[in-house]
């Protein structure tokens, strides 16, 4: 028998945290393609930075962000805003 959460808002926070788990041993082989530099764009991403603002942050050019942008899109099958959002979330880069 599965575990039963409670409801209200304290039942949908356990239920998010339990998709994000799902979501995260699912995705876990797509993560850990990723490299220590593209991790912490993921991270500033899902933080709201924009590009400028990473580059200056990442003492990198804005067109490295841009390449490491679309190599996460890739590598993570990224659709969405929303979706780095989701993955930073998952692999505890950014807290709930």
């Amino acid at each position: 028998m599965g575990r039963k959460f409670p409801t209200g808002p304290i039942g949908q926070y356990f239920d998010q945290i339990a998709n994000l788990k799902r979501f995260r041993d699912k995705q876990r082989k797509n993560f850990e393609l990723l490299t220590e530099r593209e991790i912490e764009v993921l991270t500033l991403l899902a933080e709201g930075y924009n590009n400028p603002r990473m580059a200056k942050e990442l003492d990198i050019s804005r067109n490295t962000v841009q390449n490491h942008r679309a190599s996460i899109r890739e590598k993570l099958n990224i659709k969405t805003q929303v979706e780095f959002v989701k993955f930073a979330l998952a692999f505890d880069l950014i807290q709930f």
